[in-house]
């Protein structure tokens, strides 16, 4: 069958759906959300944190410099991408340019979500900078994976006439 000019031209403008992949938790739960929406994810991690347990998606290894996966990817995203991350503040930036971010547990984060996340960052960075221990999240459990799951099927359900 041959692929019309339109149809290419809508598969060129689709959007894209990036993984901040540096210890991502839900690569297996992402693989199974994007086949069923025959998207294929673009997975990107420095050389230290490559894990090739992702059957799914294309891979993208880049060198293990400070933030050199979120620069890949805000180098490459555009508005209406999709970008998985558990990075807040750079979801925080994400956000202002027009592209999706949800994090590990199924979360989308928003602009107006902005100013609380930046505020919180602050507020640890001077704890930690006192000496004080910040305890990090909860760990993720099996009901939070089957929430992002959810989560991620219903925001592409949602988004099929752009994706």
């Amino acid at each position: 069958m041959r692929a019309t000019v339109e149809s290419m031209i809508m598969l060129q403008n689709r959007p894209a759906l990036y993984v901040d992949a540096d210890s991502c938790p839900v690569k297996e739960e992402i693989d199974r959300v994007c086949l069923k929406h025959a998207i294929v994810p673009q997975y990107v991690a420095t050389i230290n944190h490559y894990s090739p347990n992702s059957e799914y998606g294309d891979w993208k290894i880049i060198d293990d410099a400070d933030q050199a996966v979120d620069l890949f990817i805000l180098n490459r995203v555009k508005r209406g991408d999709i970008v998985i991350t558990q990075d807040l503040s750079f979801a925080v930036l994400l956000t202002s340019r027009g592209v999706y971010a949800i994090t590990p547990r199924g979360k989308l984060i928003e602009e107006a979500d902005a100013d609380e996340i930046m505020l919180r960052k602050h507020l640890r960075q001077k704890t930690q900078k006192r000496g004080n221990r910040i305890k990090g999240p909860p760990p993720l459990l099996e009901q939070d994976r089957l929430n992002f799951q959810d989560k991620l099927d219903d925001f592409l359900s949602k988004h099929e006439g752009i994706l």
